[in-house]
């Protein structure tokens, strides 16, 4: 009977709600009576949630800091190599400026192995005979001459450095054109067989002088660092530091002799030869260029 009567009135109820929306205010109420119920109720879905979103298990920090450390590293492996490129195209763009001011065919070799001891001063490059690299080729960097070709073969080629013992090279004073044999002595230069009253002071610049016509005339050699002058001994004791980087060297400039098409024209002439021939030697010549 009970059930009955209850079942009634909430068909009454729920019609005049429906009708009316006589019981909207107690809905509100009791809503916001059982909200606290509702939050409390879902509260551990909510934490629990939450937890797989934003916490990790120990294993997976420390997998997650190995990696980053490993990209690290290999970020700043890659920017050392940029660092490195960009030196070296500032020696190469540096090299190429200095082969402006000279004539003749030059070509840019790599250094592959260096062969330095107390004997002997030596570098190997990576051009040869196919380059049409030759014995006693100078070689020079943006600084310097460096020294010049000593051997060579197909595809690689040895060079002798300035300081080495077994090199000489003529010289001149910039300041005032005093001429002299340097010499190596396997770390620095020595000028040979100079009166102790000869005009060199400490911080003067030797040129080469282009006698024997294999190294350019008027290129930075050394600069003297050292005089001493003794009057028992008849010779100055004078030694130089070459300008070139040789204990540095990356990349260096192989020169070839230059061959002026005007000289080569009279030359031809003067002999005699004919139209052709004068010809051939002008294009041959600057071929050389």
């Amino acid at each position: 009977m009970q059930l009955v009567l209850s079942l009634i009135l909430a068909a009454i109820l729920m019609v005049l709600d429906y009708r009316y929306d006589y019981l909207s205010s107690a809905r509100k109420g009791v809503s916001t009576v059982l909200a606290p119920i509702y939050f409390l109720a879902n509260l551990p879905n909510e934490v629990a949630s939450w937890a797989d979103s934003n916490i990790v298990s120990r294993n997976d920090l420390l997998n997650e800091n190995r990696r980053l450390k490993d990209e690290l590293l290999i970020l700043k492996a890659q920017n050392q190599r940029l660092i490195g490129l960009e030196s070296e195209n500032a020696r190469l763009r540096s090299l190429l400026g200095s082969s402006r001011t000279l004539r003749g065919k030059r070509v840019i070799a790599e250094v592959l192995n260096i062969d330095s001891s107390l004997f002997a001063n030596e570098l190997l490059l990576n051009k040869g005979s196919i380059d049409d690299v030759f014995v006693g080729q100078p070689v020079v960097d943006a600084e310097g001459i460096m020294g010049q070709i000593v051997e060579v073969s197909t595809s690689t080629s040895r060079m002798i450095l300035l300081n080495d013992q077994k090199h000489a090279i003529p010289v001149r004073v910039d300041r005032n054109g005093v001429r002299a044999i340097a010499q190596g002595n396997g770390r620095t230069l020595y000028l040979r067989h100079l009166p102790n009253t000869i005009d060199i002071e400490e911080g003067d610049l030797l040129l080469s002088s282009g006698l024997g016509q294999k190294f350019p005339d008027g290129y930075p050699v050394a600069k003297v660092i050292s005089v001493i002058r003794q009057s028992a001994q008849p010779y100055a004791e004078i030694l130089a530091e070459p300008t070139a980087n040789i204990n540095r060297a990356n990349h260096v400039l192989l020169l070839w002799p230059y061959h002026d098409p005007q000289k080569a024209t009279k030359a031809r002439s003067s002999k005699g030869e004919g139209d052709d021939d004068t010809a051939d030697a002008i294009e041959e010549a600057s071929d050389a260029e």
